[in-house]
């Protein structure tokens, strides 16, 4: 039987989901979309990566002992942590790689989150009751889904 390691080859943070679709024999997007609805609906799908990170050794490495897998690991996630910080700053900066990113991308990205940010804060405050904002999550995820899309076809044109 196989062994559960985390990925060094299909990994977006930390291989987490290319690891356990390996092991699993399903497809890692399935994983990544499921532990991203968990993380929306109550958390757990951020707990449960981050435990995994820190619980399975990446690629085929082997260490001495649990301890020092999880030391490893935990520095691991540090400097992803800093690494994706320095990506985040160079995005709202607006310069995404080489390239620089086109201003009016920034702004609809400032635009949807304060558009969400305040539907969330309404809610909260019990003004938009006749509003379900747990019925738009999917419409979010549809949306965004939608674009990716276009933007590929888009792309392979």
């Amino acid at each position: 039987m196989n062994k559960l390691y985390r990925s060094d080859t299909d990994k977006i943070i930390g291989g987490v989901c290319g690891g356990l679709g390996e092991y699993l024999h399903i497809d890692p997007l399935i994983l990544r979309i499921l532990f991203v609805l968990l993380a929306m609906v109550n958390g757990l799908g951020l707990l449960g990566y981050l435990l995994l990170w820190i619980l399975v050794p990446a690629g085929q490495t082997a260490y001495a002992s649990q301890e020092e897998l999880m030391r490893h690991n935990v520095e691991e996630i540090g400097q992803r942590a800093r690494e994706l910080s320095q990506e985040a700053r160079r995005a709202l900066d607006g310069r995404w790689g080489e390239t620089q990113m086109p201003s009016n991308r920034m702004l609809i990205i400032g635009a949807s989150l304060v558009g969400i940010g305040l539907l969330i804060l309404l809610s909260n405050l019990g003004l938009l009751w006749w509003f379900d904002f747990g019925r738009l999550w999917p419409l979010i995820l549809i949306a965004i889904g939608g674009v990716i899309l276009l933007n590929n076809l888009k792309g392979a044109r």
